[in-house]
Parts: structure tokens; C-alpha cells; sequence
């Protein structure tokens, strides 16, 4: 027992817990915990279609998706009150710096009017590759499932409408345009359940 107790403090000790993480080590880490969540989100995509083949395993993913989204939209509600978000809070709410370094992310607009956060850089896609998963598959993986968590993030906002004219899985060399405007029409309703 004394022996294996020795072995755990070897291997606790190795991962040298009590220095700070220096900024690449942060970054792998969230980026592995991204490519392992879009992963094991493939996998039970990939699953339900096999076992469960007259099942919509699409519409499983986009609605677990869109309420991961909408778990998230409404937290960020809480703090700043859904009446009062506009693009910038919106924008704001989404990003942390987790997010800011592994989707090499900038925002390129940042007015009361219209934001844009674009992501040059996309974990879920990387994962999709390392899968063997083709180009084709990615976008539809991306635009018809995973993406529909970012609509939800804003659906709570009723002053603001969220839309992606560019994504990393469309293949064409772009990033992800998150683009937040400003709802001017307040007969409209902001983030609704839309196509990418």
C-alpha cells in the first residue's frame, strides 16, 4: 500500500500542480476539451444513426445543441438583464479567454449598432478532421447541428438577431463571422431559430 501511495505522489508531483500554467499549457487544454467535446459529440451523432436509423439524428445533436445555447444565453441574461443587451453586450457575454485564444478570435465591429467576433481558428473542426471527417459533413456538422448554440446564446436577447455569413466548415478560407445587429424593428424578434 505504501508503495502505491509512493506511485500516486510520483505522478501528482509530475504535473507539477503547484507552478502557474503558462499560457500555451491553458490554451492546449481548452482546446483538447473542445475537440473532445465536438468528439464525443460525434460519436453519439454517429451512433444514434446506427442504432436508431428512422431516428432525425441531426435534429438530436441541433437540439441539444440549441439548448446547451440557450443555457448559456440565459446566464448571460442574468447579468446584464435581456432588455439591456445589445451587439456589444451580447458579443461581450460570449467571450472569454478560453475562447479569445483557442478560436483566435477578434472582433473586428463594436458598435451599438452591429458587432462581429470572428474566429480564425476552430477547435470543432480540427476535431472533425482528426476524425477523417470530409469537408462536406464538417460544414453540415457545423451549420445544421453544433452551430445552433450560438443562435440560442442570443435567443433570451430580444434586441439583437445573430448570424454567421462565414464559418471555418464552409471550407472557403474564412473564419466565423459572428455577427450581432441590432434589432431596429422591435415587431421583429432577435435570434430565432434560423438557418446558419
Amino acid at each position: 500500500m505504501k508503495e502505491e501511495n509512493n506511485e500516486v505522489k510520483y505522478f501528482v508531483d509530475s504535473l507539477k500542480l503547484e507552478e502557474d500554467v503558462k499560457l500555451e499549457e491553458f490554451h492546449e487544454a481548452v482546446k483538447s476539451a473542445y475537440m473532445d467535446r465536438t468528439t464525443q459529440i460525434f460519436f453519439i451523432w454517429k451512433k444514434l444513426k446506427e442504432l436508431y436509423p428512422d431516428i432525425d439524428a441531426n435534429k438530436v445533436i441541433r437540439e441539444g445543441s440549441w439548448d446547451f445555447g440557450l443555457f448559456q444565453g440565459n446566464q448571460i441574461a442574468k447579468k446584464y438583464g435581456a432588455e439591456n443587451i445589445g451587439p456589444k453586450e451580447a458579443i461581450i457575454g460570449q467571450t472569454s479567454k478560453g475562447g479569445w485564444l483557442v478560436f483566435q478570435q477578434e472582433i473586428t465591429e463594436f458598435t451599438d449598432d452591429k458587432a462581429i467576433k470572428v474566429f480564425h481558428n476552430c477547435p470543432h473542426v480540427e476535431a472533425l478532421e482528426r476524425l477523417g471527417v470530409s469537408k462536406e459533413l464538417q460544414k453540415e456538422f457545423c451549420r445544421d447541428m453544433l452551430g445552433h448554440c450560438d443562435y440560442a446564446i442570443c435567443y433570451p436577447f430580444p434586441n439583437v438577431e445573430i448570424s454567421f455569413p462565414t464559418t471555418v466548415a464552409d471550407g472557403e478560407g474564412n473564419g466565423c463571422a459572428m455577427t450581432i445587429t441590432r434589432i431596429k424593428n422591435k415587431e421583429e424578434q432577435g435570434c430565432r431559430r434560423s438557418s446558419f
